[in-house]
């Protein structure tokens, strides 16, 4: 009996421990059910921040492209400030110094033209004129002004070869003043004068041929019906009229 005793006690010891072990057990289940319950809100929580961050990813990715496109508007802003301030400094430039610069060179220009055209003029005309008397000048306009003993006269009060000799002084002049000016022109050694002479008395067909001899021109063709004309040219081509109509003789 004894024993049957101390039996039960082990057993009732041992349903003890189970009971213990069984509470123990469900703490445990309890704790494990808590921690899977975390656990699926952690990871609920990370897929969140998951879906944030991939959101914040593709936010930050358009934000890189406009800051991208906003860098890109702010250089090319800048190349056309660059480009504008250059502009403006050029237009300041041009306004207040080339156009003066410009119109000071132009005038520069001018009157050296002016001088070379007037003083040509000016010595073919007191070659050519017979009377030591008249003496002829350019305006500013570049128009001939005859004067006669101190005198300034119209040009229509002078005498037919006067004026022929007025006329191929201005054309002479002209021609050597464009000459100078241009230098590209290809017919600078050859000049043609149709009736040069008309009005003009023997002394000053002697002084044309001086004139033309200064001139020093490689060909020079004139056309006149002068015979004494034919005693200083190189080659004589005579022609002739028949009906309207020119023929070479």
């Amino acid at each position: 009996q004894e024993e049957s005793k101390k039996s039960i006690g082990q057993l009732k010891n041992k349903k003890s421990e189970l009971n213990n072990k069984i509470e123990s057990m469900k703490s445990i289940e309890e704790e494990n059910k808590k921690i899977k319950e975390e656990l699926e809100q952690i990871r609920a929580e990370e897929r969140k921040l998951e879906i944030e961050k991939t959101a914040f990813e593709k936010e930050i990715e358009g934000i890189n492209k406009s800051i991208d496109y906003l860098e890109k508007e702010i250089d090319l802003k800048l190349k056309i400030k660059s480009d504008l301030e250059r502009l403006s400094y050029l237009k300041t430039w041009i306004e207040d110094f080339f156009v003066e610069l410009t119109q000071t060179m132009e005038k520069q220009i001018m009157l050296k033209i002016f001088y070379d055209f007037n003083q040509a003029f000016q010595e073919w005309f007191n070659c050519l004129i017979e009377d030591e008397g008249i003496t002829a000048r350019l305006d500013g306009v570049f128009n001939p002004i005859i004067n006669q003993n101190g005198y300034d006269m119209d040009i229509e009060n002078l005498s037919g070869g006067e004026k022929t000799a007025c006329a191929l002084a201005y054309r002479l002049a002209l021609n050597k003043t464009i000459n100078d000016l241009i230098t590209e022109i290809k017919t600078k050694e050859l000049i043609i004068l149709d009736e040069p002479t008309d009005g003009f008395s023997s002394e000053q067909l002697d002084k044309l041929r001086t004139v033309l001899e200064q001139l020093n021109m490689k060909q020079t063709i004139l056309v006149s019906h002068e015979s004494k004309i034919e005693s200083f040219v190189n080659n004589i081509i005579r022609i002739g009229k028949q009906e309207h109509a020119s023929f070479v003789l």
